[in-house]
């Protein structure tokens, strides 16, 4: 039988990977340029390049939480990112697909009765956790999604 952290490991993995729905970071940011990643379109107030950031920035969190740390969350929360080139987006999308990774791998490592602990916040288990990181990114997908596509449409 599969340990439940292999599946919870899986289900982190499928954001950038895919799963059945289809639409997955990897593939949706592959054909994005610098100047759609930093667009803001009107009525909004993030870009695609913040939104990548940010569950970026989170799933650091959650491998700081995992390692038994409760790291402050600044004001920004994530959102704080500045670029100015091609090249600087490219690193960008690379570490945030790389942090998918690496928490894919971590949660994978696990025993299955850690993921029943409380995470160092005190109010949920890391299995929670877990799962709320995946869905967080789904949600911000559906946000670059959007985004890209009001872009585009000029």
């Amino acid at each position: 039988m599969m340990k439940i952290s292999t599946l919870v490991a899986q289900h982190i993995a499928e954001v950038v990977n895919g799963n059945w729905t289809e639409i997955y970071l990897d593939d949706v940011i592959s054909d994005v340029t610098y100047h759609e990643a930093v667009t803001v379109p009107p009525g909004l107030t993030n870009s695609i390049a913040m939104l990548v950031h940010h569950i970026g920035f989170y799933n650091d969190i959650v491998i700081e939480r995992i390692n038994g740390l409760n790291p402050a969350i600044n004001e920004a929360n994530g959102f704080d990112i500045t670029i100015s080139s091609e090249d600087e987006w490219q690193t960008l999308k690379s570490t945030s697909v790389g942090s998918f990774k690496n928490l894919a791998t971590m949660v994978a490592a696990l025993a299955d009765e850690k993921l029943w602990e409380l995470s160092p916040t005190g109010t949920d288990s890391l299995y929670k956790t877990l799962h709320g990181i995946a869905e967080h990114a789904h949600y911000h997908l559906g946000q670059i999604v959007m985004i890209k596509k009001l872009i585009r449409q000029k």
